[in-house]
């Protein structure tokens, strides 16, 4: 293609990062094509629950989180290890049960629909450089066709595994932690609560959830947390070896998806614009709320707010350091990334310093009359 520009920008990645940077640039006027390596959107299946936001609500259309909300939950359960002592505890606002691809393809309806070109089957393997910046990407275009495409501004949002990331040797094993998932049919558990089960022993610390979908089917999910500087992953088969009351919840059900992966809840990679001409958001550089069904709104919003600072910038002329310097400024008075980075600190690092500190099932067993004041 040599010179020639494919588009003022381009956005790796069509999840909600990605889709959020995408509609900030293009409602800001800006020529955008969002590549995506997925086929079709959505098929890899992340987060199944939201959090209603008014921002969020507002910039996809009135009323578009209530058009996808399968049901809404508003009570939670959490157990101790045995599964002999819990707490219960209600929200005033309802986690949103949701079907992943279907809300995936929705935001890019609503992000094609503000003009930008989302490109599926289109994956990005290297960043194309030039007198210190970057000035495009280096991709597999449609799934055949390898491109050289030219642009003046990459926005990387390409999840925990996002190539930027990697090709900048950003340090994660801090930040990513390993996340299994499946979703199943024939649950016959409680269906008006969330359901949290912690499992701890001398070097692990995990915690099992059971989201109910509605009629028989069920998301859960198993992560492993860090304790004492270490993070192990512990499958399912060994969480309910040792958990009688997740396993007799589980009895009977069967999976129909499941997914081994990587979600970074362990802090923040700063800054936003480590090159000229490059930007970086959503779980590329840790933007995950650690608190159920917030993630997918704090990556959108952050997104988004990252691709309307990014058409200012783009529209100032050659993207050079000082422009990238200027940029991340803007984006640390973002009131979302300020919103999660205290997030970050009252609820993941002090939770987990709290509970890294156990010794093993019978001392969460002895401590949980005060550690169920840390669970919200």
């Amino acid at each position: 293609m040599g010179e020639k520009l494919v588009s003022e920008a381009i956005v790796i990645g069509a999840g909600p990062a990605g889709l959020g940077t995408a509609l900030g640039l293009a409602r800001e006027g800006i020529d955008v094509v969002v590549l995506e390596k997925q086929s079709m959107l959505g098929t890899e299946r992340r987060g199944e629950t939201i959090r209603f936001h008014a921002e969020m609500d507002e910039l996809l259309g009135g009323g578009f989180l209530e058009k996808q909300t399968l049901r809404k939950i508003s009570r939670r359960t959490y157990f101790s290890h045995s599964g002999e002592q819990s707490v219960d505890r209600t929200i005033s606002n309802p986690n949103l049960i949701i079907s992943w691809p279907d809300f995936i393809q929705a935001m890019a309806e609503v992000v094609s629909a503000s003009g930008a070109r989302i490109w599926p089957s289109s994956c990005v393997h290297d960043l194309i450089k030039q007198d210190g910046r970057v000035q495009g990407v280096k991709a597999m275009i449609s799934g055949f066709a390898e491109e050289e495409l030219r642009t003046k501004a990459v926005f990387s949002c390409g999840g925990w595994a996002d190539p930027s990331s990697r090709q900048l040797l950003h340090d994660r094993s801090k930040i990513d932690l390993p996340v299994s998932k499946k979703l199943v049919r024939g649950y016959t558990g409680s269906q008006d609560r969330l359901e949290y089960h912690f499992h701890i022993d001398n070097s692990s610390l995990a915690v099992g959830t059971i989201f109910p979908r509605g009629g028989t089917e069920a998301e859960i999910i198993l992560m492993s947390l860090p304790k004492q500087g270490r993070t192990g992953r512990i499958t399912f088969e060994e969480f309910c070896s040792r958990h009688r009351l997740f396993q007799e919840r589980l009895e009977g059900a069967e999976s129909f998806y499941a997914l081994n992966s990587m979600v970074p809840m362990g802090g923040m990679i700063f800054p936003f614009s480590q090159r000229p001409g490059l930007v970086l958001a959503g779980d590329a550089l840790g933007h995950v709320q650690a608190r159920g069904g917030s993630g997918i709104r704090t990556s959108f919003l952050i997104g988004y707010t990252a691709g309307r600072l990014g058409a200012q910038a783009i529209r100032s002329g050659v993207w050079s350091r000082e422009t990238s310097e200027l940029f991340d400024k803007n984006m640390a008075k973002s009131p979302h990334v300020r919103s999660l980075r205290l997030h970050n600190f009252v609820y993941s690092e002090l939770r987990s310093r709290i509970f890294g500190r156990l010794q093993g099932p019978a001392d969460m067993e002895r401590q949980w009359r005060f550690l169920k004041h840390a669970l919200r």
